[in-house]
């Protein structure tokens, strides 16, 4: 980039040369008829970013983080509008349209992200943090929580005596022992349905307020991961207005207060992702500002580690996954820094949590999940391949007959759910069999996608487009109330017309423009995405470390999610990004001069005795 600088001929008309290809890419994309005047548009508001873009001093980071970030927006455009828009009208044209497309959105993607990130290069949130008594902490943490719930508390009336789904009533008919424990939803998160539902029951007698003692206690533990976010900017600094902004995010969207009282897995997942981050982010501040190579990490923290890291593990099944990618490169880094307390501590949660999961599971009984249920995604795949037309040789056919009946795959098959195709295996009972020949499964799935590799990207695509691409809608909050077994039962308890406007206030994001890139789970990737490569510009290495649970709960997602845009499933997103959004502005060198003192009241020497 510094090279052509050196160019002043080259540097006047590149941008006009990328505006043009850019303009006829987004032309293409949002299919502009070629008379469309607003295409013009783009020309005169994309030559000046190109212009700003030339225009900056880059170093070998902001160049690596702009030209990641363009390659990976540009991708997930891409990949969706390559999938599913054929141009059968113009076919002759589908070269000169994927060329625009491709070039335009990576030349945009760069450019803009090179621009932002210069701009925030030197920016901070924080001040000199004022110092704290353990009284004004307390103060701070149970004030914030509480006024969250209060916040939340209308829905709990609307939707008391809290949502119920068919996920939470399996999950409740074996906490109370109607069902044989199973770990296809995590155990971890029966017990705690069972800790607070027999709580309610013993303090009320009654089922109703058994089921609101569950979700007002889960509300109460949802609110206080949050507050522990804010506190933490409290004490590290970050000005206020800031701090009240994120409150108000949380305290104010109506997915945080509808889910608080939800017995869903997820909820209690991403309360416990954030924590886990914001110690995190802790502990590595507090590497920053000791001074010294091996800096001690206080009880506190430690035993806030030791516990998030092992429910990160124990609450989704995924989560064991994104723990060990995280902990691959923790472990990395603090090898190098021969700096093992730490690394010790997260070892011991993984080995605690793997303890409970395979022998206390083994000796309870527990029944893991069944075999096609981690395949989703290799499932569509083949189904997906046999809807397009494959054919597969008798061989292949023979040992797919054996788990599901291979006539009915096409017809089965619906693109964006796994849950079809799955079940359809279910029927035939024969997982046992899968099991068994795992390995020419696996032969055979590879060798299928060699053969049909276009069938299997649009299959990949259309099963998870909804965790990268922004304009998905799809449904947020449960639309039913299960009961099976119990005797409790909605019993709203608000007006009718109140009850219809909470319902339209959390609906609202399907109708108001920009108010839904909050609720979609594309968006929020996209600024995890944007907030890792600043902190990589602004920050050091380490800090990247903070990101990588989250982007392990993506990358599984990719791998095995049976539904292409839930929003439970990255609700955890949902709550770390206020938390991702912070971290590359916070100046540690500003938490290095002394605490600023609390203002001492000054005595009047006249009444002063």
């Amino acid at each position: 980039m510094e090279k052509i600088k050196e160019f002043p001929v080259l540097c006047r008309f590149l941008p006009v040369i990328a505006s043009v290809v850019t303009g006829a890419g987004f032309c293409y994309f949002l299919d502009f008829q070629t008379s469309n005047p607003f295409s013009v548009i783009f020309l005169f508001l994309l030559c000046p970013l190109y212009r700003k873009a030339l225009q900056i001093t880059y170093d070998r980071k902001l160049t690596l983080a702009s030209v990641t970030c363009g390659f990976l927006f540009m991708m997930f455009l891409w990949l969706r509008k390559m999938t599913f828009y054929c141009y059968a009208e113009y076919e002759e044209q589908k070269l000169l349209k994927t060329v625009s497309m491709t070039i335009g959105f990576f030349l945009f993607f760069t450019a803009l992200t090179a621009v932002l990130y210069d701009i925030i290069r030197n920016a901070d949130l924080n001040a000199p943090p004022p110092e704290l008594t353990r009284k004004k902490k307390h103060l701070i943490f149970w004030g914030t929580a509480g006024l969250m719930f209060l916040c939340w508390f209308p829905y709990f009336l609307y939707l008391y005596p809290g949502d119920v789904t068919a996920d939470s009533i399996s999950e409740l008919n074996q906490a109370e022992g109607n069902e044989a424990l199973s770990n296809h939803h995590p155990l971890a998160h029966t017990f705690m349905i069972k800790l607070f539902f027999d709580l309610g029951n013993f303090l009320f007698h009654d089922e109703n307020m058994a089921l609101a003692t569950y979700s007002i206690c889960q509300a109460v533990l949802l609110a206080m991961a949050f507050s522990y976010l804010i506190l933490t900017m409290y004490e590290f600094g970050i000005r206020k207005r800031w701090t009240v902004l994120i409150f108000l995010y949380y305290a104010c969207l109506s997915y945080h207060a509808c889910y608080s009282f939800t017995m869903w897995k997820d909820i209690w997942f991403a309360g416990i992702m954030t924590a886990f981050a914001v110690t995190l982010w802790r502990i590595f501040v507090r590497y920053e500002t000791s001074g010294r190579q091996k800096p001690d990490i206080s009880l506190f923290e430690n035993l806030m580690f030791y516990l998030m890291g092992t429910g990160v593990c124990l609450f989704r099944s995924n989560g064991l996954y994104a723990y060990l990618f995280f902990l691959l490169f923790f472990a990395w880094y603090h090898i190098r820094k021969k700096h093992f307390r730490p690394l010790i501590t997260a070892v011991t949660a993984l080995i605690v949590a793997l303890i409970i999961k395979i022998p206390v599971y083994n000796a309870l009984h527990v029944t893991p999940p069944d075999t096609i249920e981690s395949l989703s995604i290799p499932a569509q795949h083949i189904a997906g391949a046999l809807y397009d037309g494959a054919e597969l040789s008798p061989e292949q056919n023979e040992l797919l007959s054996h788990i599901v009946d291979v006539s009915r795959i096409p017809e089965t098959y619906v693109s964006e759910i796994s849950d079809p195709i799955k079940n359809l295996v279910r029927e035939t009972d024969n997982q046992e069999y899968l099991e068994e020949h795992k390995l020419e499964f696996l032969k055979f799935w590879i060798d299928f996608g060699l053969a049909y590799p276009a069938s299997y990207l649009k299959a990949q695509i259309s099963q998870t487009y909804g965790y990268f691409y922004p304009d998905v809608q799809y449904w947020v909050y449960p639309g039913e109330f299960r009961n099976d077994n119990f005797i409790f039962h909605k019993n709203c308890l608000v007006p009718e017309s109140v009850g219809t406007f909470l319902d339209d206030l959390r609906n609202m994001y399907t109708k108001v423009p920009y108010l839904g890139m909050f609720w979609s789970i594309g968006f929020m990737t996209w600024i995890l995405v944007f907030m890792t490569g600043a902190v990589f510009v602004k920050k050091s290495k380490k800090f990247l470390l903070i990101y990588l649970p989250a982007v392990g709960v993506l990358l599984t997602l990719m791998i095995a999610t049976p539904v292409f845009s839930e929003f439970r499933y990255a609700y955890c997103i949902f709550t770390g990004v206020p938390l991702f959004c912070v971290i590359p502005f916070l100046n540690t060198e500003i938490l290095k001069q002394p605490v600023k003192a609390l203002p001492v009241t000054e005595k009047n020497p006249e009444t002063d005795t």
